[in-house]
C-alpha cells in the first residue's frame, strides 16, 4: 500500500477551483501547514485522488451494466475467476486519498489564523474523503484495512465489512456536522466554489443515505449479527430525506428527461439536480478525459463524429433497441427519446437494431491531420455526475420498501415515473414493489454511473441479473468474498513478492485461484 507519492508534474494553482490537480511534492510535513494556501496544497491533493478515485472499482462497473454486447468484457462479467485477478484490479488509489485527508487532519492544528468556518471547510473535505474512501472500499473489496492516521507506519490486518462501512459513516457524519450547504462553500481567496465534487453538507447527507442503505443489505446479505438492518434503512431514509426536504442544500429535479440530457452534456451547467460529481477539467490538457468511464464507453456515432453508424461495433458496450422497448414498456416514457437517438428509427448493422446512446451528447475532440475526418476523439464532454437527487428518491423508495412502508416506497417511485411520463406503480403486471424500484433504477442511471452492480447486491439480485459464475455461486461462495473484488496482492507483498504483510490474507473463495 502506498502512502506517499512525490510527484510534481505541474503547478498548483492553489487558489483555483480547479479539480483536476497534480499532487503536492514531498516536503517537509512540519512546514507544509503553516498557512492556509500552504493547507490548500494538501486539500487539492485530497482532490486529485478523489477525482481518480473510482479506477478501484471499474472491473465491478463493467460486471453490473446492462449491455447486450461487449468488445472485450465478455470473460470478467461471467466473472471468471482468472480474468478477474488479471484485471489488476487495486485500490491503491483510493488509500492515496485516505493518507491525503488522514495527512491534513493530522497536520491542520500547525495552520495560524484559521477562521472555524475555514477549519471546517478544510477538515470536513477531509472527512469526506475519508467516508467516500471507506464506502468505496466496504462495497468493492468488503474486508480492508482501516488506518489510524498518517503517522504510523504498521502492519495492519483487514478490518470486517461492518468495521470499514461504519469507518466511513463515522467520518461521513463528522463531516455533515460540519459543512455548509454547497452554496455557502468559499476558496481560499473568498470566491464561489461551483463544483460540486467539493464536499459540502448535501453530497455528505447522500454519501450517508447510501453507506446507511449499504449497510443494511450486507447485514441482510451476509447475515451479520450484532446491529440490525432495519435500523441502518431508517437512518438511510433519514439522509435522504434531509436531502429532499432541502435542510442539506436547494437540490430539485429537472423538469424532463431531455432537459437532464442537455445539463449532463455541459460540465460547466449548473444542474440543480446534481449532488455530487467528479470534476472533468478539459482545459487541465489536450488529452484529459472524463472520469466518467460509463459513458465513455458507450460512447459512439453520432456524438463521436469521427465514426459512423457502420462502426457501432466498436463502441466498448452496446444496447439493442429490442432491451430498452423491454426495459422501457411505457411508450409514453420519455427516457426512450431523450436517452436515445432517434430512437424511432431503425439503427441496424449486420442485422442487428442498435439502440444508439444519447444521453451525453457533446464530446471533445483534437485536431489530427492523419485521420480522415481532421479529428480525433478525446472524450465525452461530462462531469462524473455520481450521485443526483432521482437518485436519492429511489433509494428512499428502495429503504421505505425494505421497512414495510409500502405508501411511501411507491410515492417516491412515482415521483421519478411522473417526471418520466411513465405509467405510475403499479403499471399493469406489477406486484413486486421492490423489483419495480431496482426497474426504475435501471431505468433512470441506465448508461450513466456505476450503481446498477451494487444495486443488485443490495436487493439480492445476483444470480438472476448478473452473469456466468454469479448465478452459480452458493451461500459459502458468498460468505467468502465471491461478490467483492480479490484482496490485492500488493496489499501483503512487495514487487518483488516479497511478503511485507502477514496479517492480510487472500479471501477464501479467490484463494484456491491465484
Amino acid at each position: 500500500m502506498r502512502y506517499k507519492i512525490a510527484l510534481l508534474l505541474l503547478p498548483l494553482v492553489v487558489s483555483s477551483c480547479k479539480l483536476d490537480y497534480t499532487p503536492e511534492n514531498a516536503i517537509t510535513y512540519t512546514n507544509a501547514f503553516a498557512s492556509e494556501s500552504e493547507l490548500n496544497t494538501t486539500t487539492s491533493s485530497i482532490h486529485f485522488y478523489m477525482n481518480n478515485c473510482m479506477d478501484a472499482v471499474s472491473v465491478l462497473t463493467q460486471a453490473g451494466l446492462r449491455a447486450d454486447e461487449t468488445q472485450s468484457a465478455d470473460e470478467l462479467r461471467e466473472w471468471n475467476p482468472q480474468t478477474i485477478l488479471q484485471s489488476g484490479a487495486d485500490w491503491t488509489g483510493v488509500y492515496d486519498m485516505i493518507f491525503e485527508a488522514n495527512l491534513l487532519l493530522d497536520n491542520i492544528h500547525r495552520t495560524q489564523g484559521l477562521t472555524e468556518d475555514r477549519y471546517n471547510y478544510h477538515t470536513g473535505q477531509a472527512h469526506f474523503a475519508l467516508g467516500l474512501g471507506y464506502f468505496l472500499l466496504s462495497r468493492g473489496y468488503g474486508e480492508a484495512v482501516v488506518t489510524a492516521n498518517s503517522k504510523d507506519i504498521r502492519i495492519y490486518p483487514l478490518s470486517s465489512m461492518l468495521e470499514v462501512v461504519n469507518k466511513g459513516i463515522e467520518h461521513a457524519e463528522r463531516a455533515y456536522s460540519i459543512l455548509p450547504t454547497y452554496d455557502k462553500l468559499r476558496s481560499v481567496s473568498g470566491g464561489t466554489l461551483s463544483s460540486k465534487q467539493y464536499a459540502s453538507k448535501g453530497n455528505a447527507a447522500a454519501l450517508l443515505a447510501h453507506l446507511y442503505a449499504w449497510k443494511g443489505s450486507i447485514i441482510d446479505l451476509y447475515g451479520i449479527s450484532g446491529e440490525t438492518s432495519q435500523t441502518a434503512y431508517q437512518k438511510s431514509v433519514e439522509y435522504s430525506t434531509k436531502i429532499i426536504g432541502g435542510e442539506a442544500g436547494a437540490y430539485s429535479l429537472v423538469s424532463t428527461p431531455e432537459d437532464l440530457c442537455k445539463l449532463l452534456s455541459n460540465p460547466e451547467a449548473n444542474n440543480p439536480e446534481e449532488i455530487f460529481s467528479l470534476a472533468y477539467d478539459k482545459s487541465r490538457s489536450n488529452t484529459a478525459v472524463t472520469h466518467n468511464d460509463v459513458a465513455s464507453a458507450f460512447a459512439m456515432w453520432p456524438v463521436d463524429k469521427t465514426k459512423t453508424l457502420g462502426d457501432i461495433a466498436t463502441a466498448s458496450f452496446r444496447l439493442l433497441k429490442s432491451t430498452i422497448l423491454t426495459l422501457y414498456p411505457d411508450a409514453s416514457d420519455k427516457r426512450r427519446q431523450a436517452f436515445f437517438y432517434k430512437f424511432n428509427e431503425a439503427h441496424v448493422v449486420d442485422g442487428k437494431d442498435y439502440a444508439i446512446p444519447y444521453k451525453f451528447r457533446e464530446a471533445v475532440f483534437m485536431n489530427d491531420a492523419s485521420a480522415p475526418s481532421g479529428l480525433s476523439f478525446v472524450s465525452i464532454n461530462a462531469n462524473y455526475v455520481y450521485w443526483r437527487l432521482a437518485d436519492i428518491y429511489l433509494l428512499r423508495a428502495e429503504c421505505y420498501a425494505k421497512l414495510g412502508n409500502e405508501g411511501l416506497a411507491k410515492a417516491d417511485l412515482n415521483k421519478i415515473r411522473e417526471r418520466a411520463g411513465a405509467t405510475a406503480y403499479p403499471r399493469t403486471g406489477e406486484s413486486d414493489l421492490k423489483l419495480a424500484i431496482f426497474r426504475e433504477r435501471e431505468r433512470e442511471f441506465l448508461m450513466e454511473n456505476d450503481s446498477r452492480y451494487y444495486d443488485i447486491l443490495r436487493n439480492g439480485y445476483y444470480r438472476t441479473e448478473l452473469l456466468g459464475k454469479f448465478q452459480q455461486l452458493s451461500a459459502s461462495d458468498v460468505a467468502g468474498g465471491a461478490l467483492s473484488l480479490p484482496i490485492p496482492q500488493s496489499a501483503w507483498q512487495d514487487r518483488d513478492g516479497k511478503i511485507v504483510n502477514h496479517r492480510i490474507l487472500q479471501r477464501k473463495y479467490w484463494n484456491p485461484y491465484m
